[in-house]
């Protein structure tokens, strides 16, 4: 119980503390508050308010500062009053220990005080910036018609720089000189504010002419000196060369004519200081320009190089009809005896065309520029023309001449091989004749009159009136390979034979076996009577390895041996 006691005057003590505190820092806080609304019911802008005044003001300026001099009264007469008699009133319930009343009457308090010092500070701003608009538009004028003279003495004295931009410049010049007069009178009547709107639309109007000034200077240049210099250049150039007797493939006059106009049309949008209209413009008079410059000179280097090319054009093109006569007449020899092949003919029969034709384009352009109708630069390009097809029929035809001469390489080579194949096709049948047989397989026997007659047709066809040597070639591969396996076939035949013999010999011993002799007699007329060899040789392999185990090896190598 004593504890509880203690514990309860503990917090009472603590609770008084903390209401003692709390007193404390409001007060503190409020008095704080007191003093800097005290401080704003001074009469802190009389002397600003007295020296405007004697500035005798109109227009926006005295609308300015008559609505600062209104808001300024309300507060100096309402607003800080009440709001001292609400801290006041505050102070007095924090005194009576009603701290928690106190703190929220501190909190609308603080928001108030500084509202209130906020709207002095304004109040400061308006007066600040009419007294400074004063001493700048001083200031400022002085700079301003400083520059505007001095412009406008640039662009009377040197109004050949600018052209018909000339009197767009002075327009914008008396405008300028429309809003320092009107400054100068608002000024005369106290209006400041209204004074400096139109010094910053003087000081702006007056910086786009000065940027307009460098844009223009370049730009009537190139329309006053450099454009009608560079067509003077060419009209006198081309009248030189129509004297020559050049032709153009484009029309000059034309040309001319129409850049002449685009200057005439850029310098009216100068004259409205357009400057988008007069970039377009002047670069495509460029660009024409430049293409008249090209066209010009297109035409007298191609002058050179036509009268250069004319008579080496006319050497390649004899020597290219030169050569296809002479590979036609090799062609027409060797057409009695041979078949060419169709593509290379084709070919050839194309070239013979095109040399007509180019060599007939030839003769009219040289005709042309002897009656000096041509355009140099067309017959330097026929020229080029002329030259990339003969290359071409060059190539195609040296191609041509080495597939002949293959050809006939291929005749030789195809003939020995022939003579090889029947050969070695009779080696074949002599070597199976020396084992005295009673006769052959009639797939063996197929197959080699089969190859005799590859061999036989592959004589006749390089014998006969018109060689087909395209055909022959191939046929030469397949028979080769034919033969190859014909070779293969009758030394698969031999070494048959040759086993079936030594398997029949050593198999009489067991020819006293009832079942073993059947299939001895089987394999023997497979061997004698139907020239079955290698049937024979299984029937007669497969009896003695089951009777004797291992003796077809061994003989087998005997034979190998």
């Amino acid at each position: 119980m004593f504890v509880f006691i203690i514990i309860v005057i503990l917090l009472i003590l603590m609770f008084l503390w903390y209401m003692w505190f709390l007193q404390k820092r409001n007060n503190s806080e409020l008095q704080l508050f007191k003093d800097r609304t005290e401080k704003l019911k001074e009469d802190i802008f009389e002397d600003q308010i007295e020296s405007l005044e004697e500035m005798k003001l109109t227009g926006a300026s005295l609308e300015s500062f008559g609505k600062g001099k209104q808001d300024y009264s309300k507060l100096q007469n309402e607003t800080v009053p009440k709001l001292l008699a609400q801290i006041s009133n505050a102070l007095n319930r924090n005194s009576n220990f009603n701290v928690f009343g106190a703190a929220s009457d501190l909190k609308k308090i603080k928001v108030q005080v500084e509202d209130v010092e906020s709207q002095f500070n304004d109040i400061d701003a308006v007066f600040t910036k009419i007294v400074e608009s004063n001493k700048q538009n001083a200031s400022t004028s002085e700079v301003l018609h400083g520059d505007y003279e001095k412009l406008r003495k640039e662009i009377l004295t040197k109004s050949f720089n600018y052209g018909p931009a000339t009197e767009k410049l002075e327009s914008e010049l008396n405008e300028i000189a429309g809003f320092l007069d009107e400054e100068k009178k608002l000024t005369s009547q106290g209006d400041h504010l209204e004074a400096r709107q139109y010094l910053d639309d003087a000081k702006v109007k007056l910086s786009m002419i000065k940027d307009q000034v460098q844009l223009i200077v370049p730009l009537f240049k190139d329309l006053d000196k450099v454009f009608p210099g560079q067509i003077e250049e060419i009209q006198s150039v081309y009248e030189k060369l129509i004297q020559q007797q050049y032709r153009f493939s484009i029309d000059i006059d034309s040309e001319i004519s129409s850049v002449q106009q685009n200057i005439a049309k850029s310098n009216q949008a100068l004259s409205d200081l357009n400057f988008d209209i007069v970039d377009s413009v002047n670069d495509k008079i460029k660009a024409d320009i430049n293409d008249l410059y090209d066209n010009l000179s297109l035409e007298i280097n191609a002058k050179r190089q036509v009268l250069k090319q004319q008579k080496p054009v006319l050497d390649y093109l004899n020597h290219a009809k030169f050569q296809h006569n002479r590979l036609d007449e090799y062609i027409q020899t060797l057409e009695e005896n041979y078949i060419l092949n169709e593509q290379d003919m084709d070919d050839f029969k194309a070239h013979g065309r095109t040399l007509s034709r180019v060599m007939t384009e030839y003769d009219q352009d040289v005709q042309s520029i002897a009656d000096k109708s041509m355009i140099f630069s067309k017959a330097e390009a026929d020229f080029r023309e002329i030259v990339a097809e003969l290359d071409k029929i060059e190539s195609r035809e040296k191609t041509i001449n080495d597939n002949l001469n293959q050809m006939l390489s291929s005749e030789e080579i195809s003939k020995k091989s022939v003579e090889k194949y029947a050969h070695r096709i009779q080696l074949q049948k002599k070597s199976l004749e020396q084992l005295n047989l009673g006769g052959l397989p009639e797939d063996y026997l197929e197959y080699f009159f089969m190859v005799s007659d590859e061999i036989k047709k592959l004589y006749d066809a390089l014998n006969s009136e018109r060689v087909n040597m395209e055909d022959i070639s191939k046929q030469v591969i397949v028979t080769q390979e034919d033969l190859d396996n014909l070779v293969e076939k009758t030394r698969d035949l031999k070494e048959n034979v040759l086993l079936d013999e030594k398997l029949l010999q050593y198999a009489n011993r067991y020819a006293d076996e009832a079942d073993f002799n059947e299939q001895l007699m089987k394999a023997r007329r497979l061997f004698d009577e139907e020239f079955e060899y290698e049937q024979a040789l299984e029937v007669i392999s497969k009896a003695l390895e089951t009777i004797e185990p291992g003796s077809v090896a061994r003989i087998k190598d005997t034979i190998s041996a």
